[in-house]
């Protein structure tokens, strides 16, 4: 027998247009917003896994905030806050790239007259450092430069009430935890990483613009069935996916 992961559903206040930040899960709406007639776009920097790099590119696009400068490894330089593809053999070309990327966010977010929902999917608690300064991606350098920790609740929840404070009022925000597992890092960390940012999540819901979108319980729990994963294990497949989409349209009336 089959339990159903209970979703609700909530209303919003007027036409919607949406905004994906995170993981895997923000890259596969795309397809299925567009083909449902809605404004799209996702992940400026590129896919990001950890709570702190997320809020931290979110405060870069409404806050205007500044990247971490680049970092020059053998001539190349890397925006370690953003997705490998961000470097360049010039640091002014890299700088110049992204502020583009900025901009043409900016100008998406300005439709005045409708809803932007921001959907945040979290994909782990397990962040990697170098030197102490947290990064979003390693970028292919060498393991040497970075040591891998295991983000607090506290930590997460800190810079999340910061990061949500700073954002437009107007907001409709969707988090969720990511449902695929990091098995490079083991099972019990993959799943002690998802446990951490669920219940982080929780402590977020007190603001009355956030609500929380079950798509880790959907593919863990009610379709608990490689069956519905990719060969490889980690990554839910087409028909998996399909389910927890239908399952997003009914849960934001649209």
């Amino acid at each position: 027998m089959i339990t159903e992961v209970k979703v609700g559903t909530e209303e919003l206040s007027a036409p919607p247009f949406f905004f994906g930040i995170g993981s895997c899960f923000v890259s596969n709406l795309d397809s299925y917003l567009n083909d449902w007639g809605y404004g799209y776009q996702f992940n400026p920097l590129g896919t990001s896994f950890n709570p702190i790099s997320i809020a931290k590119q979110l405060r870069w696009i409404f806050c205007n905030e500044e990247l971490s400068p680049a970092f020059n490894h053998q001539g190349i330089f890397h925006q370690l806050d953003a997705a490998n593809k961000w470097q360049d053999e010039s640091e002014t070309l890299l700088q110049e790239a992204i502020g583009k990327s900025r901009n043409e966010v900016l100008q998406y977010l300005n439709q005045p007259g409708k809803q932007l929902v921001l959907v945040i999917s979290l994909g782990t608690a397990h962040a990697w450092f170098k030197e102490n300064q947290l990064v979003n991606n390693c970028h292919k350098l060498p393991g040497q430069f970075f040591e891998r920790r295991l983000l607090s609740k506290e930590e997460i929840v800190a810079e999340w009430k910061a990061t949500l404070s700073q954002l437009p009022e107007n907001l409709k925000i969707v988090f969720t935890v990511s449902p695929v597992r990091y098995t490079r890092i083991g099972l019990q960390e993959n799943f002690l990483g998802k446990s951490i940012l669920r219940t982080a999540i929780e402590e977020l819901l007190v603001s009355p613009h956030a609500v929380y979108f079950p798509s880790f319980e959907i593919i863990n729990d009610e379709l608990r069935d490689y069956s519905f994963f990719e060969s490889n294990g980690t990554h839910p497949n087409s028909k998996a996916i399909e389910v927890v989409m239908k399952r997003f349209k009914t849960f934001l009336h649209l």
